[in-house]
């Protein structure tokens, strides 16, 4: 970075522009004027000496320095927005009690390993954690029910902010006996012919999963619906049809269902950190955000290096 000045404001504005890749939706988001959010973001362009997004068609793409950019202003603000806590429990005892709720299909694998990661960090925290389903999580959020919630995808609502903490694929569910049992990868072109178990509508899952199919341009032939993803394994089980699941992070696979990866890039879904942007976020919520953040960053790190996840 040059030594010219760089406005906090920019920068925050700069990790929305980022996430959406489009001035006019990030503008929006921020509620400010597209020229201003152009103007802070030659500012940041100019003091990094570098072009942070490649142009053209009327979209941006973040380039290599801006990934570099993004990741080091979110940990620099989290790192801020700390140390703005931590002074003020100075003068005040800060409160540490926090509550989550958690998508059903998070709460066996990713929740409960990120917050035994944070007990470590601040084992004075008083953490209250529930499940809902997803057409619920936004309701609790808005409500004031929760401080946070880890879900899957981001929930459509610009009341809602969000900090992404990975990509979780997703797995063709098929009967023991099935002819892809046996198979290490599938395209998702290759289930026309199959009848499809898929979540009720509203559900997050159900929305990731008709977008995947989307996207490979497949119309699936649904043969059932159903609740929670423990039915769909049941379902699958009984040979009722193949579904699309979640990974879950190496959780164990139901009897008489074999998990098989599926080829397609895009055949994964979101999973992050929701809040509240309308409601002022607590020192505790604070605090597991960057928590939260440094994580994702450090479990992607390995991950590109071919590493264990942090413990």
């Amino acid at each position: 970075m040059h030594t010219s000045k760089v406005d906090l404001d920019d920068l925050r504005w700069f990790l929305v522009l980022a996430e959406t890749e489009h001035v006019t939706e990030a503008a929006g988001r921020l509620h400010i004027d597209q020229s201003t959010l152009s103007r802070a973001l030659r500012r940041l362009e100019k003091s990094a000496g570098s072009e942070l997004f490649d142009r053209g068609h009327g979209r941006l793409r973040l380039n290599d320095a801006g990934r570099v950019l993004r990741r080091h202003a979110r940990r620099a603000l989290d790192e801020l927005d700390t140390a703005r806590d931590r002074i003020a429990a100075l003068a005040e005892p800060a409160d540490d009690s926090l509550a989550l709720v958690c998508a059903p299909s998070l709460g066996t694998w990713l929740v409960p390993g990120l917050l035994t990661a944070y007990r470590k960090e601040a084992p004075r925290a008083r953490i209250t954690l529930r499940q809902d389903a997803a057409e619920h999580v936004l309701s609790l959020l808005l409500e004031g029910a929760v401080d946070a919630a880890v879900t899957a995808p981001r929930p459509a609502d610009d009341r809602i902010g969000w900090l992404p903490l990975g990509e979780e694929p997703l797995h063709l569910a098929v009967p023991e006996r099935h002819r892809f049992a046996d198979r290490t990868r599938v395209r998702l072109t290759e289930l026309a012919d199959e009848r499809v178990i898929i979540m009720r509508r509203a559900l997050g899952l159900r929305e990731v999963t008709c977008e995947v199919f989307h996207r490979a341009a497949v119309t699936p032939s649904v043969a059932a619906e159903a609740d929670d993803v423990a039915t769909i394994m049941a379902m699958v089980a009984a040979g009722l049809g193949v579904s699309l699941v979640p990974a879950g992070g190496g959780a164990p696979t139901a009897s008489g269902v074999r998990l098989v990866p599926l080829a397609d890039a895009h055949a994964h879904r979101q999973v992050g950190l929701a809040w509240h942007e309308g409601r002022a976020m607590t020192p505790a919520t604070r605090r597991f955000r960057t928590f939260a953040a440094q994580r994702a960053t450090a479990v992607e790190a390995a991950r590109a290096h071919g590493l264990s996840e942090p413990a």
